[in-house]
């Protein structure tokens, strides 16, 4: 049993800036991607500049579609094609729910010491309604 099981999970948005580099425990970002949804979680260790990145959520969404389409990964296009409405800020109710279905089974396995995908990668995953 992990003897720190504390994790901060924070909504990202255009406005989130409230990250410390100096934070002893796991963060988990969720992202709306408007057809589904993301998450990047970053371990004490990892490197924190991600955390500093202006509009988070729209870096994320490139980062994904990027990786995706260098490591050939199927099951993307649905997040390439939601692109123009991640830049235009546009949000989605299912993919927030979605967001928070990833955040509670990452959680949950950090609570109980389970291993985690941290940055670089991450958890996507279309809309589940």
């Amino acid at each position: 049993m992990p003897s720190n099981v504390d994790v901060i999970a924070e909504s990202v948005n255009e406005d989130s800036s409230c990250f410390s580099k100096d934070v002893t425990i796991p963060i988990i970002l969720p992202f709306d991607f408007v057809n589904g949804a993301g998450a990047i979680v970053v371990m004490p260790d990892d490197d924190r500049d991600i955390l500093n990145k202006p509009n988070l959520r729209q870096w994320a969404a490139n980062y994904i579609v990027g990786y995706c389409a260098f490591w050939n990964v199927e099951g993307c296009d649905w997040l390439r094609d939601s692109l123009s409405d991640i830049r235009n800020s546009v949000t989605s109710s299912a993919a927030l729910k979605t967001a928070a279905h990833i955040c509670a089974r990452i959680a949950a396995n950090i609570a109980v010491g389970r291993e985690v995908k941290h940055f670089p990668r991450f958890y996507l995953c279309k809309n589940l309604e």
